[in-house]
């Protein structure tokens, strides 16, 4: 599992401090972070990293989760990660979102969610990844 080292909250001026991790980025960096590229690995260590709600629920939702994965997912998310809360904000540009797109509900949500933190999404959906949308940042693991 790859450990990102930076506390919970600052920057330190990056060029992008603050990310929303998708819930395919989180399984990703928790099980082949050790292959990301060195500038993103930097990057989201100096970052704040935070996950949608949505995304928490995708990732402990998975049936037949084996205990040891449960809890490095928890450690991984407490040690590092500020879990965002469905606000009214975000639930007003998700509900734009969806009637505006063609992504599905939860997508819509964690994009929102990077919109309102003034966040980039690190995503490997590509249909996010081509989304074009007013205050919306997406980049890919391979950065």
């Amino acid at each position: 599992m790859l450990w990102l080292t930076r506390g919970k909250s600052g920057t330190n001026g990056m060029t992008e401090s603050c990310f929303v991790l998708d819930t395919n980025a989180v399984i990703f960096l928790t099980t082949k972070g050790n292959i990301i590229p060195t500038n993103l690995l930097d990057e989201l260590n100096e970052a704040d990293l935070f996950i949608s709600v949505i995304t928490e629920i995708e990732l402990f939702a998975k049936p037949d989760m084996p205990p040891d994965e449960e809890e490095k997912l928890r450690t991984f998310i407490s040690n590092r990660i500020q879990v965002i809360d469905l606000s009214n904000t975000i639930k007003n540009e998700t509900i734009a979102l969806r009637r505006k797109t063609k992504l599905k509900l939860p997508d819509c949500i964690v994009a929102a969610s990077a919109i309102v933190q003034n966040a980039v999404l690190l995503t490997a959906d590509s249909e996010l990844l081509c989304l074009i949308w007013s205050g919306f940042r997406a980049i890919t693991l391979s950065k």
